[in-house]
């Protein structure tokens, strides 16, 4: 489009893709009447002992003797609380599901496949513990007048006590929020294309390269709280997915076994948003067709910021057929930027995982090893646009 017209209001430039609010640390029960709020009282209190239930073996018959939601449950529940329902049942059902040393199971008992399964069909998303529920709706701000950065982030649910895993959640949230610039940027970008106005671009080009670093200034600091081994087998096994596992209770499954992949990184919308802003695009394999069916768990309005941006007006063909050199340079610092990302990124991923258990897949299911090399050797070629 070359008119002016083109626009993308699907990110919050307050928030980028973190929720409009913070999220519901805990359901206020006594807002809700009889056997509403005593569900949500059970669910509160099985939230709060999920990580002593988990060590001592008891969270499986808990969930078993969990009822499935009154009648008009969904529709007396606020979106906040609507959005603590899904997270709640998802920590519930991948807790149960995977837990660490038992007998694998087939079957998620009817009281969380239920609300889990209804709650993720209203919402749009896959009924499992996703990229969205373990990072995006998954914090709180100790300083609610503070800032969203990394010493002012808890978490609202873990799977262990451990402070590994508060770190590694806030890390994410943290790398979140400092990417907010970039998704501004990003529409800036190609709506300045559209009204032909190099300067802003390179303002915003500039803007997206700043974000990234200081995306990397975040990541960086993993190690700094997250120890590898507790990472590796304390809670990282909790994000895997669900193999043939029967929905229970849950009519639209007819019975039939439900397979979904598990919480990963590359279920984040901030990567592929800036590449579609970019231009840049990713050969593909049998290992892309993966990665696109991971969009399939993002939010869906975050899917539909990652297509917008990718059906709009092309960075590359203006910056290429720009004379400014100082609109070049923009453009090949953000890939710089993003290769230095993704580089460090592999890094951190081969120390956690394959140096710690010898595992070549993710808990999305992707061979992470070639994928990650072979995304990164296709983001660095980009950088010659001079």
């Amino acid at each position: 489009m070359d008119d002016g017209s083109w626009s993308n209001d699907a990110t919050d430039s307050r928030r980028g893709f973190l929720p409009p609010r913070d999220p519901l640390c805990e359901f206020d029960a006594e807002r809700h009447t009889g056997d509403i709020g005593e569900y949500l009282r059970t669910l509160n209190r099985l939230g709060h002992r999920l990580p002593d239930l988990l060590d001592t073996g008891e969270l499986r018959s808990a969930v078993r003797s969990l009822e499935a939601p009154p009648v008009g449950t969904l529709d007396d529940l606020n979106e906040r609380e609507f959005t603590r329902l899904c997270l709640l049942s998802g920590f519930l059902a991948s807790g149960y599901v995977n837990l660490i040393g038992a007998e694998p199971v087939d079957v998620l008992p009817r009281g969380v496949a239920v609300p889990l399964y209804e709650t993720s069909r209203e919402i749009g998303r896959k009924p499992i513990l996703s990229y969205d529920l373990l990072c995006l709706h998954n914090f709180r701000r100790p300083d609610p007048a503070g800032d969203i950065t990394l010493d002012n982030l808890d978490t609202v649910q873990q799977f262990t006590r451990h402070d590994d895993e508060r770190w590694f959640v806030s890390i994410h949230v943290a790398i979140e929020a400092a990417a907010i610039p970039a998704m501004t940027a990003c529409s800036t970008a190609q709506r300045a294309i559209s009204r032909d106005d190099p300067h802003r671009l390179r303002e915003a080009l500039e803007t997206i390269a700043a974000s990234i670093a200081d995306q990397i200034d975040i990541m960086r600091r993993m190690t700094d709280g997250n120890d590898t081994t507790v990472f590796a087998n304390a809670f990282r096994p909790y994000y895997n997915g669900f193999e043939d596992v029967v929905y229970e209770g849950v009519d639209e499954t007819d019975g039939q076994p439900q397979t979904f992949r598990g919480g990963s990184g590359a279920q984040s919308s901030i990567l592929p948003a800036i590449d579609a802003t970019l231009g840049i695009d990713h050969r593909e394999t049998a290992m892309t067709e993966k990665l696109d069916d991971m969009r399939r768990y993002m939010p869906p309005k975050h899917r539909s910021t990652v297509d917008t941006l990718r059906n709009g007006p092309d960075v590359v063909r203006y910056v290429d057929g720009s004379e400014s050199d100082e609109l070049r340079t923009a453009y090949n610092t953000c890939i710089d930027e993003l290769t230095r990302f993704r580089d460090i990124h592999f890094e951190e991923v081969i120390q956690y995982i394959r140096e710690e258990t010898g595992d070549e897949t993710g808990t999305g299911g992707t061979d992470y090893m070639s994928y990650l090399r072979e995304i990164e050797r296709e983001t660095e070629a980009m950088g010659d646009v001079r």
